[in-house]
């Protein structure tokens, strides 16, 4: 109610309009009596009032998570969707320097990061819906300072009697632990706050080393960066990139401690790869892949190649031609000399084991990739070319790789994905 009051009495001096929304949780038996009445003050403030509804305590069942976080989750799921029908520039919330103190411990219980405990921001994303702003323009005034606006108005606020039930974690924060700490420091509330102020100053400075760290290139396999200046970012800074590039994916990452640690041993041995839900982030060849998980490639039947002619082989058009053809991005091409392969020529999966002779010393093409740095996520598609005794080139992602041979070449193999039908 305060807010509200505020909001009326600046919109003039700034010429901006302002609509109320009160949402109903369904919570309390007097929860409709409440909307009632604020829809009534509304009127008699000359203010639109959009209202609306829903049924928490089901919700929170079928989803079986708790009460608090359910209530918060379609509360603003309605002030976005209301912003949204209304045209609204922002979301007004009338949280308190009281609200600030009572999250930051709350964050430091749950054993937040600096992120955590900068608590509530006065500008922000709305949660769920961060394409909308939210403003919270009382964040620096006392909850007794807005009993003292409604009061000079006249007014006489709703007070929600659930907030007196202590099964509620932040009511157990107001009402037990901060009474608690306030015997070993009665400003215990104001030091919370500034807590809040000093890790948003840090948290300023990690978020800009969090953006010095760019990807490559971003594909089908997700964004891929260089080890080096990736495992140099502090574990915040780790936790924004994952987050932001899965974003981009259209993923939703499950990040902890536990993972971020996970990660950290990752780096340092510059190989593995750590899941965070949805989200994999692998090292291999000094190079990070951070994006979906990958489905398994299924083995790519052996196909004998007409040559010269094309040949399909499972997602593959397989041309070999007796000119010299140039490869393109999408087209990789192998060069075979001539009159060196032992029976037919075919196409295949590799096999584990395989060897193949590479700048004249015959190697596991395991290690020979390795070698190379081709990274892992690169391996399990590759195409193989052979005749019936060896292995003669390889196609690797956008790379070629020809077991070495004497005598010009005679035959180009060309690769082609096959385009697959919607």
């Amino acid at each position: 109610m305060a807010c509200l009051l505020v909001l009326l009495g600046l919109r003039e001096r700034f010429g901006f309009e302002v609509e109320a929304v009160h949402f109903d949780h369904k919570l309390r038996p007097e929860s409709a009596a409440d909307m009632d009445a604020v829809r009534k003050l509304c009127a008699n403030l000359d203010v639109e009032c959009v209202t609306g509804e829903g049924d928490v305590a089901a919700v929170a069942a079928k989803q079986r998570q708790g009460i608090e976080e359910t209530a918060r989750m379609m509360r603003y799921q309605f002030l976005a969707f209301a912003a949204g029908k209304e045209g609204a520039d922002c979301i007004a919330t009338g949280h308190t320097a009281d609200d600030q103190a009572e999250t930051v411990l709350m964050r430091i219980v749950r054993g937040s990061g600096v992120r955590g405990i900068r608590g509530m921001l006065p500008v922000a994303g709305v949660p769920g819906a961060p394409e909308r702003r939210l403003v919270r323009p009382l964040l620096g005034v006392a909850r007794a300072d807005t009993e003292a606006i409604c009061a000079e108005f006249g007014i006489t606020p709703i007070v929600d009697p659930s907030n007196a039930d202590l099964s509620y974690t932040r009511n157990r924060v107001r009402g037990t632990v901060l009474e608690q700490l306030r015997a070993l420091n009665p400003s215990v509330e104001a030091a919370l706050r500034g807590l809040a102020e000093s890790a948003r100053e840090a948290f300023s400075l990690i978020e800009k080393r969090s953006f010095e760290v760019q990807p490559r290139e971003r594909g089908p396999v997700g964004a891929i960066f260089a080890l080096g200046p990736f495992r140099e970012l502090p574990s915040e800074a780790l936790t924004l990139v994952i987050e932001r590039e899965a974003a981009f994916y259209h993923l939703k990452p499950d990040v902890n401690r536990t993972r971020v640690a996970n990660l950290r041993a990752v780096l340092a041995k510059g190989t593995g790869t750590v899941h965070f839900g949805d989200t994999v982030v692998e090292a291999s060849c000094g190079v990070i892949r951070l994006g979906p998980r990958l489905e398994p490639v299924d083995p790519l039947p052996a196909a004998v190649l007409n040559v010269p002619g094309s040949t399909r082989a499972g997602p593959w058009r397989v041309d070999v031609l007796t000119s010299e053809v140039d490869p393109t991005p999408g087209s990789p091409v192998i060069a075979l000399a001539a009159g060196t392969s032992t029976g037919a020529l075919r196409v295949r999966s590799l096999q584990p084991g395989e060897r193949m002779i590479w700048h004249g010393v015959e190697r596991k093409v395991s290690d020979m990739l390795v070698n190379e740095k081709v990274p892992a996520w690169e391996r399990p598609g590759i195409v193989a070319v052979a005749d019936s005794v060896r292995l003669l080139g390889l196609f690797v992602a956008t790379r070629t790789f020809v077991t070495d041979t004497q005598g010009e070449p005679g035959l180009w193999v060309r690769l082609a994905a096959i385009p697959q039908p919607r």
